[in-house]
């Protein structure tokens, strides 16, 4: 988008009670959501805004304010505001499935492996799985997930082996996990917790991901659970926070004296 392709488009409606910058939120978001700014692309500038509309860079910079809070614009020090990449929505309140939720986006979902292997369990994964004593193997999956072919999430993932004997052989470009361990080693999976930190994501992920080192993003620790209570799984993803966003589901927690709000955490699958 130019300034004479701006000023064809976008004038202030006087006779209305809606104020100036939110006229000018409504049409740069509507410009967005028509694919006419998209993604990546650099906006005029606000000084350019003021001086076409003659109103104050006060109210230009309420329009922008409001358009990088929504997700929609990220401001750069020194270059300027640029339209976001679209970023991919995750609801928390069913364990996901990379392949469903990207294909319920509208994009085209992929893995590239990283490692497939059968490792010795390190102590803290040994804890975390509570492994049995004499069972100290796990099936380590590492992959890197992509939408469109762009890097959106690196997991690491361990399975204790005893549960699925030869998984290793099998493609994790193309299968489900979640699929393969209730089809072929008949696991009825149930529930899991998770926990999200927010991070500065360090070198090795950020070559991975394809992002700045020390750019925000997300660590999400995942321990699952058979519907017997044998742990399964012990995961760990980290992803970019200017692609994802979480939705969570509240309910009123009507056995609380104290009527208050919880997060369902756990969810069966």
């Amino acid at each position: 988008m130019d300034i004479a392709y701006f000023k064809k488009t976008f004038q202030f409606l006087l006779d209305t009670t809606i104020p100036m910058y939110e006229q000018l939120t409504s049409y740069f978001r509507l410009q967005i959501q028509a694919g006419t700014l998209v993604p990546g692309e650099k906006l005029i500038t606000e000084k350019e805004i003021s001086d076409v509309l003659n109103v104050s860079r006060t109210t230009v910079r309420q329009a922008m304010d409001q358009l990088v809070e929504e997700g929609l614009l990220i401001r750069y020090r020194g270059r300027g505001s640029f339209v976001a990449s679209k970023k991919m929505k995750r609801p928390l309140n069913h364990l996901y499935n990379f392949t469903n939720d990207m294909n319920e986006l509208g994009v085209v979902p992929s893995s590239i492996v990283l490692n497939s292997s059968i490792e010795k369990a390190p102590p803290f994964i040994h804890n975390s799985l509570q492994l049995p004593p004499n069972q100290s193997n796990v099936f380590h999956l590492s992959r890197l997930r992509c939408a469109n072919n762009e890097p959106i999430l690196l997991e690491n993932t361990y399975v204790p082996y005893y549960l699925c004997p030869g998984i290793e052989t099998i493609d994790f470009r193309t299968y489900s996990l979640y699929q393969t361990l209730s089809t072929r080693f008949s696991l009825n999976l149930y529930h899991a917790t998770e926990t999200i930190e927010a991070i500065s994501i360090g070198k090795t992920e950020s070559d991975l991901l394809q992002c700045k080192i020390k750019s925000p993003g997300y660590k999400i620790s995942r321990i699952s659970h058979l519907d017997n209570g044998t742990t399964f799984e012990y995961t760990t993803s980290i992803t970019k926070a200017e692609r994802c966003m979480f939705q969570l589901e509240l309910y009123q927690n009507s056995t609380n004296s104290k009527n208050s709000m919880e997060f369902q955490r756990h969810v069966n699958i």
